[in-house]
């Protein structure tokens, strides 16, 4: 089960596209030691403004996933886990949104995917 964690560093690696939508791709380390960074997925909204579309624990590791592993899977999808995690600082996406200049580096690699 998924609980609310202590967002320790967030910052933005690049941009992708997911199902046809430009996503700006930021790494996100908790303060759980035993937990796998985490990619969220960030991409523009309807109404202007910043969504989270998607979740992934990533645990690649260079030592094993260099090959094609079968029995590890690197990237699996958490973005229902995350979707409803809430706190005082608001959804987990705007949790990640507010961590040091996130929120203004997704805007600005958003804006020049064209």
């Amino acid at each position: 089960m998924c609980h609310p964690m202590d967002i320790v560093h967030a910052e933005v690696r690049r941009t992708t596209n997911l199902d046809g939508r430009p996503c700006a791709e930021v790494e996100v380390v908790t303060g759980d030691a035993g937990a796998a960074n985490l990619l969220v997925y960030f991409a523009e909204a309807p109404d202007g403004g910043i969504e989270m579309v998607r979740v992934t624990e990533n645990d690649a590791d260079r030592e094993i996933d260099w090959y094609d592993n079968p029995l590890h899977q690197a990237a699996v999808d958490r973005t229902d886990a995350f979707m409803n995690v809430a706190r005082d600082g608001g959804s987990f996406g705007e949790q990640v949104l507010q961590f040091g200049s996130v929120r203004e580096d997704v805007r600005r690699v958003l804006g020049s995917v064209e």
